[in-house]
């Protein structure tokens, strides 16, 4: 149990890493802003023209990626200068390695694809803005969003009738994540919206910022309730391809088909035929791999392995309901043309279109909600959000960012607007736009540490460590985590009901979806854990009907939920193990605590639907997450109460509930 509530499912979690990587690996270009049509790098760079990456910054970068054990990183940075061609110059890098589950590891270009995760909320923001300058449509960034789409709707009855297009983007609904709600469904999004209604709010509407991805799916059905188009087709015919970002894509199946032609050049020694020899194969990925630290659990100071987690977390048409909150793929090539044209007030440089009106940059650029009224350190003013979009000054400098962050992926996109003669080796720029791309789950010090190195560089600012700042910090964040967890007391009182009797009932909330409990055998002593006979053995002499004895049977000899119980620290601690399909989830581990109170751990591992064949490319995390569930069996509706930060609390006026069972509750599962 833990005394804090505080939500840990997605928090930017900067980590050390234990094992060296891999030889990092290079390919640097700096040329007009100009697509090229075959995606092949383009010539070296004269060795006497000024550079937006330093050498000293670059080799800065390779020393991160081995110092942080991290896999590949992709920069590119964006000048606004109008002594260069059509005004803009740029340099991108790609640095170590996209995909490890081969040898030799296929390296990162500026053409890899990453997900880019939370990035992707930009877009639908200017999507939304360019339906709110079609005067046809009648739409306002004020109009209730009860107008617009029918099956919306809150557990606040206030929020339901006022709330606008506008809360929903800057996040002041009074909802929490609920990110464990989200789940592929057979409805798509219209089905999502339409259980908002059931998921508790933490603050009264408009009263503080709690970031939900939910709000930015529900948004994202707007093009297609108002014009009768898909949010991505969309967003391909207005954003992506005046812009000639032809590497973006919301499909999962088509970005996992893209493949490097022949004739690319990797580096100067290494070419696509070279890795395709080696590999013996026709054709290479273009996409990345996201890596993650498999079976790391910071309670016990478990710092577990880096793997790459194949296949993508989401598989092809389970990305639809993610599309507006986190689902663009891409390239830190095409960050050019969209850096640029944010710059350059929304008017794309190669072909002077009018892309952003200029009001509608405005209001994205505009901040709405304060999200830190305190500096989080003496370089940083206070932050506020506007749409899709954090604003703050850093040492005196403007910012507008956003970060992403996917099982797997971490992203920075940032610029600074307003840099008139701030930048001596460009006395004439104006602007600075910066991308970071990392294929590591903990790669946020590492791209935090490339981005604020490349602006003090340029800006002839003194040298802040920042990489071990975000590092250190991250470590006292788990130690005080560790310093508030309750051990299981020594004595701990028994549940109400005998704990395999769980197996016999279904649990379920309209949003989370149903719970089946498995109850686990317990272990013959010496032994890791039980064997598929065992479990299916003890299973059959219990009370549960003939269908669930034979699914709980096979359930607990499904391989992640072996790998799950073998890390189970005391064996006779008793313990049910849930199927969970969730977007960001595959199973649920609760062991008991004491009396109806039990720990949870919400894990997610690349196993069935997601099956990696590849014995070490098997992947399970979630273990240093923990949360809380009362068996509520003392008032007239019987359930399940989550809590302790499950619903992704935060914001300095939401409110945990205080009371115990169903009025306790986070989420409630009721008996079904």
């Amino acid at each position: 149990m833990q005394k804090s509530s505080a939500y840990l499912g997605f928090i930017y979690t900067l980590l050390l890493a234990s094992s060296a990587f891999l030889e990092v690996l290079s390919s640097i270009t700096q040329v007009p802003i100009k697509l090229p049509k075959d995606k092949v790098t383009g010539s070296p760079r004269p060795d006497d023209e000024p550079r937006l990456i330093s050498h000293e910054v670059e080799t800065y970068i390779h020393s991160l990626l081995s110092r942080h054990s991290s896999p590949g990183l992709a920069v590119a940075v964006v000048l606004k200068d109008p002594s260069a061609t059509v005004g803009f110059r740029h340099q991108l890098l790609g640095a170590g390695n996209a995909r490890t589950s081969l040898f030799p590891p296929v390296p990162v270009t500026p053409d890899t694809l990453f997900a880019i995760a939370s990035n992707s909320k930009l877009f639908l923001a200017l999507s939304t803005g360019l339906l709110i300058s079609n005067h046809s449509l009648d739409v306002q960034w004020t109009t209730k969003v009860a107008t617009l789409i029918p099956e919306w709707a809150l557990d606040d009855p206030v929020a339901s009738q006022e709330a606008t297009i506008l809360d929903l983007l800057v996040h002041r609904t009074g909802m929490p994540r609920h990110d464990f709600a989200g789940a592929p469904l057979e409805g798509g999004v219209p089905t999502m919206i339409s259980q908002l209604r059931y998921l508790r709010p933490s603050a009264p509407f408009r009263s503080t910022f709690q970031y939900n991805n939910m709000m930015y799916e529900t948004i994202s059905h707007l093009p297609k309730r108002l014009l009768n188009v898909s949010f991505e087709c969309f967003v391909n015919q207005h954003i992506f391809k005046p812009l000639g970002m032809n590497a973006s894509t919301y499909s999962v199946e088509e970005a996992e088909a893209r493949r490097y032609p022949p004739d690319y050049i990797f580096s100067d020694s290494l070419d696509a035929r070279t890795i395709s020899a080696n590999h013996a194969t026709e054709s290479i990925p273009v996409m990345a791999e996201g890596h993650q630290y498999s079976l790391r659990d910071f309670y016990l100071k478990e710092r577990g392995e880096l793997r790459p987690t194949v296949p993508y977390f989401q598989r092809p048409g389970e990305e639809r309901i993610w599309a507006g909150a986190g689902g663009i793929l891409t390239s830190i090539r095409d960050m050019v043309p969209w850096l640029s044209t944010l710059l350059n007030g929304g008017i794309v440089p190669q072909t002077n279109l009018t892309l952003i009106p200029p009001e509608v940059l405005n209001r994205l650029e505009t901040g709405v909600m304060v999200t830190e009224g305190k500096a989080a350190y003496p370089e940083f003013s206070p932050k506020v959000y506007g749409p899709a979009q954090w604003r703050y000054a850093y040492r005196g400098h403007e910012i507008i960012e956003h970060g992403g962050n996917n099982p797997g992926f971490k992203t920075q996109i940032a610029r600074l607007p307003n840099l008139v003669g701030k930048i001596p080796l460009f006395p004439n720029a104006t602007g600075l736009g910066i991308a970071v791309f990392s294929n590591d789950a903990d790669g946020g010090p590492v791209l935090e540490g490339v981005k604020f190195r490349i602006i003090d560089d340029l800006l002839r600012l003194e040298e802040i460590d920042w990489y071990s700042r975000f590092v250190n910090d991250t470590e006292v964040y788990y130690a005080m985590k560790r310093r508030m967890a309750i051990p299981r007391p020594q004595d701990p009182q028994p549940p109400p009901r005998p704990i395999s009797t769980l197996q016999d009932y279904s649990f379920e909330h309209p949003a989370y979806g149903l719970l089946q409990p498995c109850f686990v055998p317990p272990r013959p002593p010496n032994s890791q854990n039980s064997s598929s006979t065992q479990a299916h053995d003890f299973l059959r002499r219990g009370e549960s009907s003939a269908n669930r004895v034979q699914s709980c049977a096979a359930f607990l000899q499904h391989p992640t939920t072996q790998l799950l119980l073998s890390q189970s620290t005391v064996a006779d601690i008793p313990t049910l193990v849930i199927p969970f399909h969730r977007t960001f989830a595959t199973h649920l581990r609760l062991t008991h605590w004491s009396g109806p109170w039990f720990n949870l751990t919400v894990v997610w591992g690349n196993h069935g639907e997601h099956e990696s064949k590849d014995e070490k490319n098997r992947i399970l995390i979630g273990l240093d997450e923990r949360f809380e569930v009362e068996w509520v069996t003392y008032e007239e509706e019987e359930g399940l109460a989550f809590r302790g930060g499950i619903w992704g609390m935060e914001g300095p006026d939401a409110t945990a509930p205080k009371e115990r069972g169903k009025k306790g509750a986070e989420v409630w599962f009721a008996k079904v």
